[in-house]
């Protein structure tokens, strides 16, 4: 397995709490008034909070020293009251969190998914399919438990901590500023803890990224493993990345086996000390005992949101690092859309490639050289040559999967450069080698639920397209099928195809070798679809089988990204160059005879 398929997912990618709040904040305050509400009922359950070991110290300076028997009752009643109310208003503050956090996930994930269909082709090529759906799955699904479990419970503790040190400070500040000496050693400890804990996260998190990366891809190619017999090298594989992803979540867990035995020394350490200042302030300051009391209180409810807050934090580690990836995939930059629309009605189909030349990146070599062609409209034009002679990449940029370095492309006389992608392509239907189709209705595959096809032209387009079969097969329009065509062979999927092309009556038609890999009943079939769909329509052709091509008005001959040859099929032959040698390699039978 290639490391470079991994190669961002070794990336420790930083993303800190303050960061984090920052990116989301658009999304928290596009609910504002959520966000004021969440903020009254966290306010009043801490403020709540704080009146009752004030109730406490009453009860024992008032009641319990006097004798007080009515005093005593009246604090009972007052502590039920203020539980009950702490109770209330505790429920009324989940729910209301736990709403406003799935309504802002809701949001980022709609975003997120109409942000990754907004990508360019370029980032699905160097980003293997498994890494994407971790980022749009479980990494948004841990993203909300920064909601649910993450920043409300945070900042509830914060608030605590606050309110709790300012009824300290309330009771006694000189006994205050004395204890308060010994929480600096305890953060410092605790923020080198949870910084190791936090970088041990985001190491698990990337190994398992990147075991759900090797998952998706194996599974993906399990009948070339099992064909090959290489599905052991692959379970190696698999044990390995599981062991270190194993080693990494035993170190994870010893560093939180030594964080609580922390907290709680200095919890004892900071209590023992309270007890000998109260002492102390009770004899010479006249601290009194029920005061005494509530501070003692207070004091040991301090270190249970700091507890909380740490093992919040250093439990969130995980979903911070998904956060990082999430908002690091939606940092990317998406497909240029910007442009002008193509004027009312049907195209021409005029394509006029002037001295166009392209390369998939900075440093790489050009894969198209000075291409120069011009196609009339309604004109057949195939595209033929040897492996990695440009034809793909020429439809690429007919399509505007990727943009011209130098020279133009134009269809019917206007630039592509200046025109938007979402205005061109549904001018040029396209039909693939490996047709692509989705689980679901034959119906569904056809129209892709575009509202303008109506079930009369879809079943149409089945008719036209040589569907029959299927149809009769698979129970009409609306028959099942399965997960990326299982129960189609590759010739219906083809079909299907042109059915898909025809419905939507595209200006412009691709067939990126339409009719390779398949039988000779299929491909009868295709080349009836074929006739159909080029009917009347511009139609670029990139041919495998150079006998489905004789028929076409111009053959370019392709080799090492430039034009080596143009022409008829007749005139090709009598010029004996590249387009007589493919077609002697290919289609002349072994007596030699053309």
């Amino acid at each position: 397995m290639s490391q470079h398929f991994f190669a961002e997912d070794n990336v420790a990618l930083e993303l800190t709490f303050v960061r984090l709040f920052r990116k989301l904040w658009p999304a928290l305050w596009a609910h504002q008034r959520k966000v004021i509400v969440s903020l009254l009922l966290v306010s009043t359950y801490v403020v709540v909070g704080r009146a009752l070991p004030f109730l406490f110290g009453y009860a024992i300076d008032e009641g319990i020293k006097n004798r007080n028997e009515q005093v005593i009752f009246m604090v009972a009643m007052a502590y039920l009251g203020l539980e009950s109310l702490r109770a209330g208003l505790l429920f009324l503050q989940s729910c209301h969190i736990q709403k406003f956090g799935n309504l802002v996930l809701f949001d980022i994930r709609e975003r997120l998914i109409a942000h990754v269909q907004s990508l360019p082709v370029s980032y699905f090529e160097k980003n293997p399919s498994g890494r994407t759906v971790t980022r749009v799955t479980n990494d948004v699904f841990a993203l909300g438990e920064l909601f649910s479990q993450g920043f409300a419970a945070i900042f509830v503790n914060m608030v605590e901590m606050i309110s709790i040190f300012i009824s300290l400070a309330l009771i006694s500040w000189m006994m205050t500023g004395i204890t308060v000496v010994i929480l600096p050693p305890l953060l410092w400890i605790c923020f080198v803890l949870s910084r190791k804990i936090r970088f041990q996260f985001g190491a698990t998190k990337r190994k398992l990224s990147m075991i759900n990366a090797f998952s998706a891809e194996s599974l993906g190619g399990i009948k070339i493993l099992q064909l090959y017999d290489r599905t052991d090298e692959a379970q190696t594989f698999f044990e390995k990345l599981s062991s270190e992803y194993r080693v990494l979540q035993l170190s994870t867990i010893k560093l939180f086996a030594t964080l609580w035995p922390v907290i709680e020394a200095f919890n004892i350490f900071t209590l023992a000390v309270a007890l000998f200042l109260g002492a102390y302030f009770n004899k010479y300051h006249g601290m009194s005992i029920g005061h005494l009391t509530a501070y003692i209180l207070l004091l040991q409810g301090f270190f249970k949101p700091l507890k909380n807050i740490l093992e919040r934090y250093n439990q969130l580690q995980n979903s911070l690092a998904s956060a990082d990836r999430v908002f690091h995939l939606l940092d990317e930059m998406p497909e240029d859309s910007s442009g002008r629309d193509f004027p009312a009605g049907r195209l021409h189909g005029q394509i006029d490639i002037e001295h166009m030349s392209f390369r998939y990146g900075p440093g790489l070599p050009e894969v198209l050289k000075d291409i120069h062609l011009a196609i009339k409209p309604g004109m057949s034009v195939a595209l033929v040559g040897r492996t990695g002679s440009g034809k793909s990449s020429l439809i690429a940029l007919l399509q505007k999967l990727y943009n011209v370095e130098k020279g133009d492309i134009r269809v019917d006389g206007l630039s592509l450069s200046a025109v938007s992608p979402k205005a061109l392509r549904p001018r040029i239907g396209v039909v693939q080698q490996d047709g692509f189709v989705f689980s679901g209705s034959i119906l569904a595959n056809i129209s892709l639920f575009n509202p303008k096809v109506t079930r009369e032209r879809a079943l149409w387009a089945a008719e036209q397209a040589q569907c029959q079969d299927i149809l009769r097969k698979h129970g009409g329009l609306d028959g099942m099928i399965q997960e990326r065509g299982s129960n189609l062979s590759a010739g219906e999927r083809q079909l299907l195809a042109f059915a898909r092309v025809l419905a939507f009556d595209p200006d412009i038609l691709i067939l990126d070798e339409a009719t390779a890999n398949i039988d000779s009943v299929s491909e009868r079939q295709i080349q009836k679809a074929t006739e159909v769909a080029t009917r009347g329509r511009t139609c670029v052709i990139i041919a495998h089988r150079l006998s489905t091509i004789l028929h076409c008005d111009l053959i370019v001959v392709m080799d090492h990204g430039r034009i080596a040859e143009m022409g008829k099929h007749q005139e090709l032959l009598q010029q004996r160059g590249k387009y007589s040698e493919l077609y002697r390699e290919k289609e002349v039978p072994a007596n030699g005879r053309i």
